[in-house]
């Protein structure tokens, strides 16, 4: 084990554990492995967090709160809302194998759920019912999850999966129901 240099604490288990997914995939991480990493016996890992799904909570944390400290006020509100979202697939590329488990977590958490309200106050300021609001929240929420995925596939980051490139697209004799590629995507 190593050398107990820092007192641990909630923030620093998370960014540790983020760490250890970025770099080996969420399949490796065990509280064992990641006491390990810190120095500890993984049993003092449950004062801080419950379980490994707590643990996934504060991660999840973690993340939201690198997006936020991206963002800016400036722009209308749906501006900021769509830099939200921009950030959200940002984070798929940053934290690939995180992002993966990252998609599929309710909020929850006091930092989520902050996260969650600031955005659907940009559509309150954009003029949208709570419901309307809710209803564009899941609409773009999906397509960015959605995003987010393909982005993570496509980047080849497991062994097997190939890039994809939208170049092959734009031959119409080869491919006459596609569009041609979009020239703002690239």
């Amino acid at each position: 084990m190593k050398n107990k240099t820092e007192s641990l604490d909630r923030k620093r288990i998370a960014q540790v554990a983020l760490r250890m997914i970025d770099q080996h995939g969420i399949d490796q991480l065990s509280m064992r492995k990641l006491g390990g990493e810190l120095g500890v016996e993984a049993m003092a890992l449950y004062h801080y967090f419950r379980n490994k799904a707590e643990l996934l909570d504060g991660i999840l944390d973690i993340v939201l709160d690198e997006v936020s400290a991206t963002l800016t006020p400036d722009g209308t509100p749906l501006q900021r809302a769509r830099r939200t979202f921009d950030g959200l697939r940002l984070m798929a590329i940053a934290h690939p194998h995180a992002y993966l488990s990252m998609v599929s977590r309710r909020f929850s958490t006091p930092t989520a759920l902050q996260f969650y309200e600031q955005l659907l106050r940009h559509f309150h300021d954009a003029g949208m019912s709570a419901e309307q609001s809710a209803r564009y929240y899941r609409m773009m929420a999906n397509f960015t999850a959605g995003a987010g995925l393909a982005e993570v596939g496509s980047r080849a980051l497991q062994p097997d999966a190939a890039p994809i490139i939208l170049e092959d697209f734009d031959r119409p004799a080869d491919f006459p129901s596609s569009p041609p590629p979009c020239r703002f995507c690239a």
